[in-house]
């Protein structure tokens, strides 16, 4: 009966032990616990905010895309309107140049051309958008002849006859 208390003692001893050994190492894994789940709070709320930053900065960039579209269309406007302008000025000079040509080789023909009895008519342009069938005011002017109108110009034949 001794050793059966005995024994009896030494598994109440080691029960005891073992149970104090089961809170001394549970109270650090429960902390270890608290810590992983913070963790896992601190890594979800950083990639929620990376998250937002990408979305915010993806919407920035729609913006800015969208704005460079906006700039590059009416620089490309611009050109045309330029380039249509040119247009515009380069067929006046055009004009210009025949009626030089005509009026020299008028007077190399030994016509007499007095400047103050030429008679022009009053709108040698024409806007281009009535020449296309439009009625817009604000269009290119033209000129309304290539050549000048001879017919309108009182000129002195006398070294012809």
């Amino acid at each position: 009966m001794v050793e059966t208390r005995t024994a009896s003692l030494m598994e109440e001893a080691d029960i005891t032990a073992m149970k104090e050994t089961h809170r001394a190492q549970h109270t650090p894994l429960q902390q270890l616990h608290a810590e992983l789940d913070q963790e896992k709070e601190a890594s979800a709320t950083a990639a929620s905010e990376a998250m937002d930053m990408i979305l915010r900065l993806q919407g920035k960039k729609a913006a800015v895309k969208m704005e460079a579209s906006h700039y590059k269309r009416m620089a490309e406007e611009k050109i045309g309107h330029a380039e249509e302008t040119l247009e515009v000025f380069e067929e006046l000079m055009y004009q210009k140049e025949i009626e030089n040509t005509t009026l020299e080789k008028l007077l190399a023909l030994g016509v007499d051309i007095n400047i103050n009895e030429l008679e022009f008519p009053q709108d040698l342009l024409l806007n281009r958008s009535e020449q296309n069938g439009e009625n817009d005011q604000s269009s290119s002017k033209r000129r309304l002849q290539s050549l000048p109108l001879i017919c309108s110009m009182r000129c002195n034949f006398r070294s012809l006859l």
